[in-house]
């Protein structure tokens, strides 16, 4: 199952930035408004620890960027088993997402996002990834007690059937 990222605004409120950069002249990217969305995983179970940033060039969703400011290291114990040393590698820093739409240059998208990641944006994903986490954790799920089969031990105890007890 593919983890599904919900933009942080639709969790955290309209108070979360979009960041907006308009570029002229850039030697690999057309000029233009470029907004940058970052989105996170909603599923209670993971903790990746990264971001997926939506690039949008005049409201044209035009590439997928992946941020993971964990180190390697710490991808490669995420992955467990599964994992490979260039897997982990790739999951660390700044990466293009194998499903983005690559409609404007991959090495243009990056050398963007590396000149604009700065301690300050980084800072903020962390915190909004934090608050995030609190708002989705397992405690805010209802999980259905498992079915009780007829012919099970009764799990009041009385060491009947449950049919012949509490049914």
């Amino acid at each position: 199952m593919i983890a599904q990222f919900t933009p942080a605004g639709e969790i955290l409120g309209p108070e979360t930035q979009i960041r907006s950069i308009v570029l002229k002249d850039a030697p690999d990217l057309p000029d233009g408004e470029y907004s940058l969305v970052d989105t996170y995983c909603t599923d209670p179970s993971c903790d990746c620890r990264k971001t997926m940033i939506q690039i949008l060039h005049e409201g044209r969703y035009v590439s997928l960027v992946n941020f993971g400011w964990e180190n390697p290291t710490f991808y490669l114990r995420w992955l467990g088993t599964l994992g490979d040393r260039g897997l982990a590698d790739e999951m660390s820093g700044l990466s293009i997402d194998f499903s983005s739409p690559d409609r404007v240059s991959r090495e243009g998208i990056l050398r963007l996002m590396n000149h604009l990641l700065n301690d300050q944006w980084t800072s903020m994903i962390k915190d909004h990834y934090r608050r995030i986490r609190t708002t989705i954790k397992p405690r805010n799920i209802t999980r259905l007690s498992p079915r009780i089969s007829r012919n099970a031990p009764c799990p009041c105890g009385s060491g009947k059937k449950y049919k012949n007890c509490c049914l």
